[in-house]
């Protein structure tokens, strides 16, 4: 009975010394939360001011975005979800829970590699789109020397392989930033460019064989001429005219 008694009274003394700090860390969880929020509030209008929800609309990740705000929701998200990350690991420091405060700063600190590797992809998204569309707006044009119907069937194959270029180099470039297996991801790298080089060269050497037979017969048929215009010049200055 003795022996019972005195575990529960150590217990409880553990209980009472640990009591500050449990209500210290409840204290930082329930404060940090409602700083959450409001950061969160602050941030959905002020990234609708600024053009994030047009930006996301031209990147094509959300359907009507400008409309919508998707792209401002996601960022408020984004701004609460990381503050809370902040507060938990207060509150795991203020709880003596050493380990659990080291692994959330360990993800805080890889953050900025993440929102980087966001930023590179989102930005070769951004420009393979403008590439794709600068070279569709002129799919109407026809180039001298080249058949219409062959200009419209090829142009789209073209600005769909660029753009798919773009895109894997900036994939690459942001999962470079993530630190994920770099040497992999150099060698799969140079495999895709590769492979879509390849594919490409592929699809419009096939489907441009009439053109590039055509446009290699005018040329032939354009030397043949100069070469028959020249030849007859050097006969006619080589005629003695009677004097």
């Amino acid at each position: 009975m003795d022996r019972s008694t005195y575990w529960l009274r150590a217990a409880w003394n553990d209980f009472l010394a640990f009591l500050p700090d449990l209500l210290w860390g409840l204290a930082i969880l329930i404060v940090g939360y409602f700083i959450a929020r409001l950061l969160a509030s602050i941030a959905r209008p002020l990234l609708h001011r600024v053009g994030f929800d047009r930006l996301i609309d031209k990147l094509g990740i959300a359907v009507r975005a400008d409309r919508t705000e998707q792209g401002s929701r996601w960022g408020a998200s984004i701004v609460f979800w990381v503050t809370m990350l902040i507060v938990a690991m207060y509150a795991a420091d203020a709880w003596r829970l050493g380990a659990v405060a080291s692994g959330i700063a360990a993800i805080i600190a890889y953050l900025p590699h993440v929102l980087a590797a966001a930023v590179i992809f989102g930005a070769a998204l951004l420009f393979g789109n403008w590439v794709r569309a600068r070279m569709l707006e002129t799919n109407g044009t026809v180039v001298p020397g080249e058949a219409p119907a062959a200009t419209t069937s090829q142009r789209p194959l073209v600005a769909g392989a660029i753009r798919a270029g773009i895109l894997a180099l900036g994939a690459f470039m942001a999962l470079r930033e993530l630190q994920i297996a770099e040497e992999i991801v150099t060698l799969a790298f140079s495999l895709t460019l590769g492979a879509i080089a390849l594919a490409a060269a592929l699809a419009f050497g096939l489907g441009s064989r009439d053109v590039a037979g055509r446009v290699a017969r005018r040329w032939y048929e354009e030397r043949l001429g100069k070469r028959a215009a020249a030849s007859t010049s050097d006969d006619e200055s080589h005629l003695i005219t009677p004097p």
